[in-house]
């Protein structure tokens, strides 16, 4: 009997030994839960991180865009000192492509977009050492190979650009190359394809903006010589595939388009303008100058730039349409533009910056407008 018992509480614990089926499928389906979970709280975690990240990339990426057009607008128009020549279509050439170009003798200016199209924005300042001053022709010249004859040559170095402007007639850009010293030269400024001397390296170098066979333009004793230094800049900034471009026509030693800042998607702009003669901004808006006197109006330039996150989000996260700025019924009055998005482009995220620069350089200005970059659509 004892003998017995033993058998059957053997049994037992052979029976109770190990892990039922049963038992090993819930652990399986509380497993498949738990790591459910964790995936999803894994998911959430990066979807949050990534789009973070995109926004502060895209907040970056705009600042610096922002801050470089500030930067060149801070410096627009030194050098030009008269508004009589303003807009004026200025001839070039550049022998380092070989290639005519013409550029508009006005601190900064404004080209509309087609629609609601990014604008473009060019800006042109010299870097003259001594502070410009606009000097007369005072002979007519023969040709347009003919030197300069100056009223006053002081502060003009070789390798200077200079810029020729005569009320009716197209401006002309050109390089000095030479400044003679005998007596009856000292007020002539050569402006040859040659080569001049470097004042700074004293090296032998070929002049980049004049070509062989003269300005194209002849000018009398009624012309003006603006000297805006060795290295002016005439910068045209785009809005290219995404990005802030920029093509430097002067400072650079190529041409080319480059693209400088990623994210960007949306260049506005427009001209703050004096319209009653009053020294003070009352509106900003698209209008196109077609005059010198047009141009004397313009005292400020407000611009707005959108940038976008690297991130396209599953839902669409923006808004239909975005302002760049408010609109405002008083003076200075304003109509902000308005940028459509399309219903793919609503799953970004974006930023937009803006604010008002004066032309100080160029204009006398009562009033300095300028505000700091705003965040509108917080991502």
């Amino acid at each position: 009997m004892t003998a017995m018992r033993g058998i059957i509480k053997f049994r037992q614990l052979q029976r109770a030994r190990g892990v039922t089926l049963v038992e090993l499928l819930v652990a399986m389906v509380i497993s498949l839960i738990a790591i459910t979970a964790i995936f999803q709280v894994f998911s959430v975690f990066e979807g949050q991180k990534r789009t973070t990240m995109g926004g502060g990339e895209a907040q970056t990426n705009g600042a610096l865009a922002l801050f470089t057009l500030e930067r060149d607008l801070r410096q627009a128009g030194y050098g030009i000192n008269s508004t009589d020549y303003l807009g004026c279509n200025t001839l070039a050439w550049d022998d380092t492509t070989g290639t005519a170009f013409t550029l508009t003798f006005a601190p900064v200016q404004i080209t509309q977009g087609a629609g609601e199209a990014p604008d473009t924005l060019t800006v042109l300042y010299g870097n003259g050492n001594f502070i410009p001053q606009a000097v007369s022709l005072i002979q007519t010249m023969a040709n347009d190979t003919n030197p300069y004859r100056v009223s006053n040559r002081f502060g003009f170095q070789e390798g200077d650009v200079l810029i020729l402007a005569e009320t009716g007639l197209n401006c002309s850009l050109s390089q000095a190359t030479n400044l003679p010293n005998p007596l009856g030269q000292q007020d002539l400024v050569l402006h040859s394809n040659g080569n001049y001397t470097d004042p700074v390296t004293g090296i032998n170098t070929q002049a980049r903006y004049n070509k062989a066979s003269g300005l194209g333009v002849v000018y009398t004793f009624n012309g003006r010589v603006f000297n805006l230094g060795q290295q002016p800049s005439y910068n045209i900034y785009t809005v290219q595939n995404g990005q802030l471009a920029l093509q430097r026509m002067l400072s650079a030693p190529s041409t080319a388009v480059t693209p400088i800042y990623d994210g960007i998607v949306q260049l506005q702009a427009q001209y703050g303008r004096d319209t009653n003669a009053d020294n003070i901004i009352d509106v900003f808006d698209e209008f196109v100058p077609a005059t010198a006197a047009d141009w004397a109006t313009i005292l400020a330039v407000r611009i707005g730039v959108v940038s976008r996150s690297g991130l396209y989000e599953k839902t669409e996260v923006s808004p239909a349409t975005i302002k760049l700025w408010d609109d405002s019924a008083v003076a200075p009055t304003t109509t902000g533009p308005v940028w459509t998005l399309t219903a793919d482009e609503r799953h970004y995220r974006y930023k937009v910056f803006q604010t008002v620069h004066d032309e100080s350089f160029q204009f006398p200005v009562s009033s300095f407008q300028f505000s700091d970059p705003g965040s509108r659509f917080a991502l």
